[in-house]
């Protein structure tokens, strides 16, 4: 959840914008499946919920992000 990819697929999935436009350039996989990871979380999390809260990953994120609010 701290990677910067994973906080660009939230913020592209939020703003319903499609992929990113180098996605399929990347050459990392973690780098894809952080982004993919952060579209996923952004499509079950609440919209008011922050991913990062006084620049640090907020408690409340992770707690979606585990599956253990729902």
């Amino acid at each position: 959840m701290s990677r910067p990819t994973f906080a660009l697929g939230v913020a592209d999935a939020r703003a319903g914008r499609p992929y990113h436009r180098d996605y399929d350039l990347w050459r990392d996989c973690n780098l894809c499946w952080s982004y993919e990871r952060g579209r996923q979380w952004a499509a079950v999390a609440p919209r008011d919920v922050p991913l990062k809260r006084n620049g640090r990953i907020n408690p409340e994120a992770v707690s979606w992000f585990t599956c253990d609010i729902i």
